[in-house]
């Protein structure tokens, strides 16, 4: 039978029970929220993103390089979560509000944005039928423009063309022609 052996790094993790030895109120989870209402939230976000300059130039290279407002906003509300500024509730009932400005501030700096991606990806989507007949009417006017006058060309590796053709291609024209200066 194999032998089970036990590395010492295997012990080294916390223990259960660890956290409640600690002093409380370490963490910013573990302390009451600095917001407890909506009213303050929009007060609180209205500040951030509206008059801090360097909040909006952010918010604006963020939405030009694809990222969308939903996205934003989410990453924004739950971030405020986490470092101890509101509660989860509070997040979920000021995430349309903080969508809304953000949308605000990109149309007042006349920069295209993505609201949500799964817009996005409805938007991109063209139906079979309509590629179906743009490819048809493509084929039909190609069909269309083809010229049948034309002379019908020597098949093969081999295939030599037309005399007077041959002695055309070959003789360059007398202007074309550069002859080397002499030297005085």
């Amino acid at each position: 039978m194999a032998e089970l052996t036990i590395s010492p790094e295997m012990l080294q993790g916390p223990v259960p029970g660890m956290s409640l030895t600690s002093e409380p109120q370490q963490f910013p989870w573990e302390v009451p929220t600095q917001i407890t209402t909506v009213e303050e939230a929009v007060e609180y976000y209205s500040e951030r993103l509206m008059e801090d300059q360097d909040v909006e130039d952010a918010l604006l290279v963020a939405l030009d390089n694809g990222i969308s407002i939903e996205r934003l906003a989410e990453s924004l509300t739950v971030s405020a979560t986490m470092n101890g500024v509101h509660n989860l509730d509070v997040s979920f009932l000021i995430n349309p509000y903080v969508r809304e400005v953000m949308r605000y501030i990109a149309e007042a700096a006349g920069q295209d944005y993505v609201d949500s991606y799964s817009e996005l990806k409805d938007k991109k989507k063209i139906p079979y039928r309509l590629i179906k007949e743009m490819v048809q009417e493509t084929l039909d006017e190609e069909e269309q423009e083809t010229v049948v006058d034309q002379e019908p060309m020597a098949k093969g590796l081999m295939a030599r063309p037309a005399v007077g053709e041959a002695i055309e291609e070959l003789e360059p024209a007398e202007e074309d022609i550069i002859l080397p200066e002499e030297e005085v």
